[in-house]
């Protein structure tokens, strides 16, 4: 089975708070970010799925998909919840769904939350839910003691959660007392009226990755049966006969020449849409292609990712499936 990382890309999420007066903003991070393993072992990285659980409904309705794809994170960190375990600063981001805040504990002492949301757990990490927040299932794994991971479950099939990373100082403080806490408040928010993000023409923030490919567009080079795997709320890949594709809404810096590689090549898409594409060797040789959808004059954007990636056995042109998989889905996408 193909295994590649989706390219990062460094966040840019200012301009969908457009017409938002108040509330934190949105900037660079360099928090890490969680992607998917393609072809990895289910068991350990696979969204765990229930049998029991409705495919797609959520606990609670305050957290579906729908919903959570508009909800700006930062928000549900603002100043009155962070302010009951210390003292907030500047609000930093690395996605449209991820927020940090590296500040300081009542004591002075560092307190740094990174909070995600529509975070797509492992069948382990839903296993270890056994403790509750809010009337929520949840779980927590500390990393030695300056680290802890919290989460609520928020959806069982498949399984996504609100979490929160907590980082305190190398004093041995309790790292996860203060994360239960803030999430609690995070909880509280989201089934609240959160402030939202306002999406500018022609952003595909609202758009299900899942839904908006057709079995038409894959079975070419996937065959007629492919496995969709949601990632988030704004990934989904699909895997079959040796290969796999992906599709990625993000924020991003727009570089002035839209090199978002040094390996990048311009492509003409047809309509006067131009991508741009990296082909990338290996044991399962792969094909980015990068589309914009938004920028503004700061060069703060959206784009769509198009992934082709297939075993080095398989005779195919990655880079000609890639811009036949974006040409398949961008008139489908929210337009300018």
């Amino acid at each position: 089975m193909p295994r590649f990382r989706a390219t990062a890309v460094v966040a840019a999420a200012a301009l969908l708070m457009a017409g938002c007066a108040t509330g934190p903003g949105l900037a660079k991070t360099n928090s890490p970010r969680r992607t998917v393993q393609a072809g990895a072992d289910a068991n350990t990285t696979d969204p765990s799925t229930k049998p029991s659980a409705q495919a797609g409904k959520p606990v609670d309705p305050a957290f579906a998909a729908e919903r959570l794809r508009l909800i700006n994170p930062c928000a549900l960190i603002d100043k009155d919840v962070l302010q009951t375990v210390g003292t907030p600063s500047k609000y930093t981001s690395s996605s449209y769904t991820r927020c940090s805040n590296y500040m300081k504990d009542k004591g002075g002492k560092t307190l740094n939350f990174t909070l995600d949301i529509g975070y797509s757990l492992t069948s382990t990490e839903v296993k270890n839910a056994t403790k509750q927040i809010a009337s929520l299932k949840s779980g927590e794994q500390k990393l030695s003691g300056t680290s802890c991971f919290i989460w609520v479950l928020t959806q069982e099939n498949p399984a996504q959660a609100v979490r929160i990373q907590v980082g305190t100082s190398s004093d041995g403080s309790e790292a996860c007392e203060p994360g239960r806490k803030v999430l609690e408040g995070v909880v509280r928010k989201l089934k609240g009226n959160p402030q939202k993000y306002s999406p500018p023409k022609g952003s595909p923030v609202e758009v299900d990755p899942c839904t908006i490919v057709d079995k038409a567009t894959l079975s070419p080079v996937l065959g007629a049966s492919p496995r969709a795997l949601p990632f988030g709320l704004h990934q989904c890949s699909w895997t079959g006969q040796s290969a796999q594709m992906q599709i990625e809404f993000k924020t991003a810096r727009i570089p002035k020449d839209g090199k978002f590689d040094t390996r990048s090549v311009e492509t003409d898409l047809g309509g006067g849409l131009k991508g741009y594409q990296a082909f990338k060797d290996g044991p399962f040789p792969t094909c980015e292609l990068v589309v914009v959808r938004t920028k503004d004059q700061s060069d703060a954007g959206e784009i769509v990712e198009f992934i082709v990636a297939a075993s080095k056995e398989k005779e195919m042109d990655r880079c000609q499936a890639a811009q036949a998989f974006a040409k398949a889905v961008l008139p489908a996408l929210p337009q300018a």
